[in-house]
């Protein structure tokens, strides 16, 4: 996979929003780590923090899910060079073990693109390289408002 590149870095310095006006990639401690053209694939990484577990002391799942979710939106800007946005028509989340607080990466792909709709999968990892969640999504793409 291509090491982070000159397109991770300026993702990374214009991230959406500030810490007066934030959303989800900054909520989640989004850090894009690479970019790789060739397959279509993405790793980005995210920070669990403590607000963000259940009672039960664990992620609580949508947390985990919204990650994943968060490495397609931008996997997709990427791809189609800013023309096209994705809005998410179906997540679906297999959770395989429980995750903690701290480092997740998420690598996720391009399984098909169309002109109006793709399909993409991606995997969840805990800092210590275990599997925590699974996911597909099918998306809409629509137009990049410019302003």
């Amino acid at each position: 996979m291509v090491q982070p590149s000159d397109i991770a870095q300026a993702f990374n310095e214009n991230l959406p929003g500030s810490d007066d006006n934030p959303n989800t990639l900054r909520l989640l401690g989004f850090d894009l780590q690479s970019w790789d053209e060739k397959t279509e694939t993405i790793r980005v990484g995210f920070e669990a923090r403590p607000e963000f577990r259940n009672p039960g002391g664990i992620i609580q799942g949508g947390m985990l899910a919204a990650m994943i979710d968060d490495a397609f939106g931008p996997l997709l800007i990427i791809a189609t060079s800013r023309t096209m946005r994705p809005l998410t028509l179906d997540l679906n989340v297999t959770y395989i073990s429980a995750g903690q607080v701290g480092k997740f990466v998420c690598e996720a792909r391009i399984i098909r693109r169309g002109r109006s709709t793709a399909f993409l999968e991606g995997e969840l990892f805990d800092d210590k390289g275990e599997l925590i969640a699974r996911a597909t999504s099918t998306v809409k793409l629509v137009p990049m408002v410019r302003g």
